[in-house]
């Protein structure tokens, strides 16, 4: 799926001529520093961004290793600022000033080649007896603490703040979050109170001091509720149901049961309005999905900006009409067990990553896939990033029909700063994505909350075996198309069980159609002369 004898890597340089169209409307990166377009115009996105040299990465060259580390951290944060804030730009981007999306993506690419370099030039001050690495937990983030392995050696300059950057902005977008909550409840309230001059209290209830039957009280004195006469059909002076309602006094039962019901359905419309409060409830399947492509990726890290898609696996699922009669069915899975059940047109595909990355190795990814990066290096593994044709492939099978993947935001951002035009495609809304997360955390009473897992175990291994699509005493593959075609049989069974129980998307909060993550288009006006214009 693509040669890696003869690579292009003009479209590095070529990106960088859309600067002025980023520029016009990003002037802040993701932690509100002003960002010097020069300064990104001036990297040499092709042959490499950091400032040392493959000589550098050697144990006893003549370079200094701890400047060299200090100047490509400095690089890595200041641009890694800057990719982060790109996607939200770009989606919001309703006028269309940014056309592609290629910019990003060249940034990322040049970032991977130097978190390679950072990784070894740490590589080579252990080696040389300097500092020793520890990877901690720091919250959301894991990272590499150096610390000096001899007298002199000084570490506190080489750090790698990833985790001190992710954990501040993550706390500035809670931050940010409640403020504008705060905002919508100030906004509700108001509506509220509109609400309640129009169509009555929802509070305030029946006049309990009044007679049940206020018509035979003709001569009594008339009694004082909240500053207002008691309600007396018999008396012309005590006000009428419409002056009732505006000066929320207390009313009778038949009229306040009235107001109240009407106040009510105001007030649950625009609570049923309100943006839901769990974000990936939007990743839903609809009552009418069928086919889908499901997909799994396995890369050398979490960030898709520092590290590199090892293996793809994707195949196909009916979930509504019968698996088409001509697909053959003695594909052959990892795990011999695995029945094909009614998934059809199955891939893999290895890729590589670079000879520094290969260089370092990942125990880590050995022990969860298998896969062996080190091992990963040559034309027989092309690096994604630079395989055109299997990006172009992958592209045109995302956008055919819906994609569904777990936690699929995990994907998303890898296609996003790896496959050229999804970013373009999905922000026209030719991608669907559904997820099996949130089908999992909402759909499947079996997701139990314990004390490793708050909200349940909604692991794909967890919600699989739940299902019936993996076995109890075994544990998803931890390759691409195994883990795919787990989660397509999960999630067939899933909405077969739910259909016939009328729960999940036949379920009162069910959507109709497909469902699915889409961008759909926003209307919005341009004023030009003095005409506006509206469109889609």
């Amino acid at each position: 799926m693509g040669n890696n004898s003869k690579i292009d890597r003009s479209w590095l340089t070529s990106a960088k001529e859309s600067i002025g169209q980023w520029s016009y409307i990003m002037l802040k990166d993701a932690d509100n520093n002003d960002i010097d377009w020069d300064w990104v115009r001036s990297l040499d996105l092709e042959h490499g961004i950091g400032v040392a040299s493959s000589a550098d990465y050697e144990p006893g060259a003549g370079s200094n290793v701890h400047d060299l580390l200090k100047a490509d951290l400095e690089i890595r944060d200041r641009l890694e600022a800057i990719i982060a804030k790109m996607s939200m730009v770009f989606m919001r981007d309703f006028d269309r000033h940014i056309k592609t999306y290629e910019l990003p993506r060249a940034l990322a690419y040049a970032n991977r080649r130097l978190n390679d370099q950072i990784v070894l030039l740490r590589d080579r001050g252990v080696a040389e007896g300097l500092w020793t690495v520890t990877d901690e937990e720091r919250q959301r983030v894991t990272v590499p603490v150096l610390a000096a392995a001899r007298d002199g050696v000084v570490v506190d300059d080489i750090q790698d703040h990833t985790a001190e950057i992710i954990n501040a902005r993550a706390e500035q977008r809670k931050a940010d979050r409640a403020a504008r909550e705060a905002q919508r409840h100030h906004r509700q309230m108001a509506l509220f109170d509109a609400d309640e001059v129009k169509y009555g209290s929802v509070e305030a209830g029946p006049d309990e001091s009044a007679p049940a039957d206020s018509s035979s009280d003709a001569g009594s004195p008339d009694y004082l509720v909240e500053g207002q006469p008691v309600i007396n059909d018999d008396n012309p002076a005590v006000p009428d149901t419409q002056q009732i309602a505006v000066d929320e006094t207390a009313v009778s039962e038949p009229t306040f049961a009235r107001f109240r019901h009407a106040a009510a359905e105001h007030v649950a419309s625009r609570q049923n309005a309100e943006t839901k409060e769990y974000w990936r409830a939007v990743f839903l399947p609809g009552r009418d999905v069928d086919k889908v492509m499901g997909i799994d990726l396995e890369t050398n890290g979490t960030e898709p900006y520092r590290t590199y898609i090892i293996d793809v696996g994707f195949e196909y699922m009916n979930m509504k009409s019968p698996r088409p009669a001509d697909a053959p069915s003695d594909y052959t899975y990892d795990k011999d067990y695995y029945q094909g059940g009614d998934a059809y047109d199955q891939h893999r595909f290895s890729f590589g990553v670079t000879p520094e990355a290969a260089r370092h190795g990942n125990p880590f990814i050995i022990q969860l896939t298998g896969i062996d990066v080190s091992q990963r290096v040559g034309d027989e593994y092309p690096l994604f990033d630079e395989d055109a044709e299997a990006q172009a492939d992958l592209l045109k099978r995302l956008t055919s029909q819906p994609f569904v993947a777990h936690m699929a935001t995990f994907e998303h951002s890898f296609f996003m700063l790896n496959v050229a035009g999804y970013a373009e495609a999905y922000r026209n809304g030719h991608v669907t994505i559904i997820d099996t997360l949130p089908m999992s955390r909402l759909w499947d009473e079996g997701s139990i909350p314990c004390e490793g897992h708050p909200d349940g175990d909604n692991t794909l291994d967890a919600y699989a075996k739940r299902q019936g699509a993996l076995r109890e005493d075994d544990n998803e593959r931890h390759l691409g198309l195994e883990d795919t075609h787990i989660m397509l049989l999960a999630m067939k069974h899933h909405l077969t069980q739910l259909k016939a129980e009328a729960r999940g998307p036949w379920g009162p909060d069910g959507k109709a159609g497909v469902g699915g993550k889409r961008i759909t288009k926003k209307r919005h006006f341009v004023r030009h002369e003095r005409r506006t214009v509206m469109y889609d």
